[in-house]
């Protein structure tokens, strides 16, 4: 039986089931990778990504070389390119990750569902976490009580050897950078960027054993600052997000280093880093299924009862938030960190999104793509369900506008990072520096906006929406379908005050 593993955000030999089912059931087997001109193209792409796929698809083609397993990687639109791979290699079976991505991800598979049916093709979709296709949050909860997929043992890497590789001429090799560039104008220009974290299998697990032998013992108290988290943090979003390493394989990762702590009697510390760690990745997929429940939320609020709210969203306000050129230093410090490494703690994350949607009134719909092609680690359900999130509209959590002062004073107190990233206030002090936008600084960019005053305003719309009749139905009903609880009557006291969950609560 021939068989085609369509390679999507799955760029691993380890736990993957598409490989591993693919292995088991055919008599050839042919891995197959196309650079969708479509998705590449969409606002929301970057060279961000287009790295972070080449790096994955590079080390996964020379893993697969390793084991006799040749490739096939090209160029075009996946329903074309599935057509052509058929004529020339009659496959029976198209094996994929299943992927909750953006309209045109969602579209696009729709297409190839519907290809595969015309054409007598099986389409499986195989997917180890607790994402379900098309459920909702309750659908999903039923799920983990009954199979809790973090306590079930990951895949090792498959035997390859039985396995009659597809006709030379029906296989290509992932394209040499340059070569990958010129086929898309947009990033005629890009250089791969040594700033980011390098995205293939054999990164990802050295990632994963630095952090949890090492660098995971001040994660509770470290992923707050903006410098301490790129060391204290897990810095697995990127490998996560493109599936150079599963969940499932860093649960079960996690749960042999607890072993291994209990045995050297090293607790305290490590055991709330891990605590810690672990609601982040539990958190991960909640949010992931609210865009796979709800596919439009990248155009429309999860809560409609906001879909009418009022922003200005100035081209020029925007420009200014994305340079980094707001005059308020630790906003710019974050955006131009962003620009140059794609990577952000989320506390800081938080704090850019708030000021954008609060303070210079720009819409989450304005932000996203912007934001989303800084994020290296860009995971459209994750993306989309904290912007929605902090710009106060999915309606049952919590509103916060974060001080940019306050952020810089307590989670930047020496001003290594924003020194570091705008190098104009090198020579500032810390009180300088926490008041910039209060005064005239010498060459730096004064305030563009004062935020107490529009903050105070944006927050009187939405609250006007929120305690209203209708605000108040409809967020009820977003609640029992998307919410981390079935009910508001269900939660405690001190969780109706404080609200639901935060950005931080997530990976």
């Amino acid at each position: 039986m021939k068989i085609v593993w369509w390679v999507k955000r799955d760029f691993r030999i380890s736990d993957n089931e598409c490989l591993t089912e693919a292995l088991v059931n055919g008599t050839s087997v042919l891995p197959f990778f196309c650079w969708e001109r479509e998705v590449i193209n969409e606002g929301d792409y970057s060279a961000f990504h287009l790295q972070a796929q080449w790096e994955g698809l590079s080390g996964l083609h020379q893993s697969l070389g390793k084991r006799g397993i040749k490739s096939r990687v090209v160029i075009g639109e996946i329903v074309d390119q599935l057509k052509i791979l058929h004529q020339k290699y009659p496959f029976e079976i198209l094996y994929s990750h299943q992927e909750t991505g953006n309209l045109v991800t969602y579209r696009r598979d729709l297409a190839v569902k519907k290809w595969c049916e015309g054409s007598g093709i099986k389409w499986v979709e195989k997917n180890p976490s607790s994402v379900m296709r098309g459920g909702d949050a309750d659908r999903r909860r039923i799920k983990l009580r009954q199979t809790d997929y973090r306590k079930l043992s990951p895949l090792e890497i498959p035997e390859m050897g039985s396995q009659k590789s597809a006709a030379v001429s029906i296989t290509h090799p992932p394209l040499p950078w340059e070569k990958l560039i010129s086929e898309f104008p947009k990033f005629s220009k890009a250089s791969v960027n040594n700033s980011l974290v390098k995205v293939d299998e054999q990164s990802a697990w050295k990632t994963l054993h630095s952090f949890l032998q090492d660098r995971g013992v001040g994660y509770a108290g470290g992923i707050s600052s903006p410098n301490h988290a790129f060391t204290n943090g897990s810095r697995l979003s990127s490998h996560l997000a493109w599936g150079t390493i599963s969940l499932r394989s860093v649960f079960d990762q996690l749960d042999k280093r607890r072993v291994e702590l209990a045995l050297q009697k090293k607790t305290g510390q490590w055991n709330r880093s891990l605590r810690a760690f672990e609601s982040r990745l539990f958190w991960r997929d909640h949010f992931i299924q609210r865009l796979e429940a709800f596919p439009e939320m990248e155009k429309k609020a999860l809560n409609s009862a906001y879909a009418n709210l009022v922003y200005e969203d100035d081209p020029s306000m925007l420009a200014l938030w994305v340079s980094g050129r707001t005059g308020y230093p630790m906003v710019d410090a974050c955006m131009r960190c962003l620009r140059e490494c794609g990577f952000l703690n989320f506390r800081m994350r938080a704090m850019v999104v708030s000021f954008a949607c609060y303070g210079l009134h720009l819409s989450w719909r304005t932000i996203h793509e912007p934001l989303a092609r800084l994020f290296h680690d860009y995971e459209p359900g994750i993306h989309l369900s904290q912007l929605q999130m902090q710009a106060g509209v999915i309606g049952f959590n919590a509103i916060r506008v974060y001080s940019p002062s306050k952020q810089f004073l307590d989670h930047d107190p020496d001003g290594v990072f924003v020194r570091k990233w705008i190098p104009e206030l090198k020579e500032r002090t810390t009180a300088e520096i926490a008041h910039a936008h209060e005064s005239f600084v010498e060459g730096y960019t004064p305030a563009v906006i004062d935020l107490k005053a529009r903050a105070k305003e944006m927050k009187s719309r939405v609250f006007e929406i929120r305690k209203s009749v209708y605000g108040k139905k409809i967020t009820a009903s977003v609640l029992s379908s998307h919410g981390s609880r079935k009910t508001m009557n269900t939660r405690k006291k001190k969780e109706k005050k404080s609200g639901q969950m935060t950005l931080f609560k997530t990976l």
